[in-house]
């Protein structure tokens, strides 16, 4: 009888480790998504920092065409020239805008999917352990149904 309150002890303190276990990795898993939830709003941060500065800069760039643009109405004897440098000069820099604003667009678009590619990533994890721990429950449970026969057996055959 001691035997099988030992046996039945040393299970039960399997079981609670088991759980505890469980416990610790259910925790991680918490820590995991609060570090990717805080990467991603970090990284969203950043996009929006990036478009006000675009922003800021492209209005900067529509503030000096417009200074340029008042001062060359001054200026009669040399206007058709000087505009038609402008107009040049100023296609060359809305190029080299739209130039920067695709080369944004990309890397946006790959930030993106390397989200997509991360929370794929997280979801085969938590796929993964949500099958492990379905797998150390369906071994706890058998060992806790075969423990109870075994004790109703010792008990009806003793």
């Amino acid at each position: 009888m001691d035997e099988v309150i030992e046996r039945i002890s040393t299970l039960e303190g399997r079981v609670s480790e088991h759980d505890r276990i469980f416990d610790m990795i259910r925790e991680e898993i918490r820590g995991l998504r609060e570090y990717i939830d805080g990467r991603i709003d970090d990284t969203n941060t950043r996009i929006d920092d990036l478009r006000l500065d675009m922003n800021g800069r492209i209005d900067d760039t529509n503030k000096k065409i417009d200074d340029l643009k008042s001062d060359m109405n001054g200026r009669i004897d040399d206007t058709n020239t000087r505009i038609d440098d402008l107009r040049l000069d100023m296609n060359g820099r809305i190029d080299g805008i739209n130039k920067r604003i695709d080369e944004m667009n990309r890397r946006i678009d790959e930030t993106n999917k390397r989200i997509d590619e991360t929370n794929r990533k997280i979801e085969e994890m938590d796929i993964r352990l949500n099958r492990r721990i379905d797998s150390n429950f369906k071994w706890m449970l058998g060992i806790q149904i075969a423990m109870w026969i075994t004790i109703i057996s010792a008990i009806l055959l003793h």
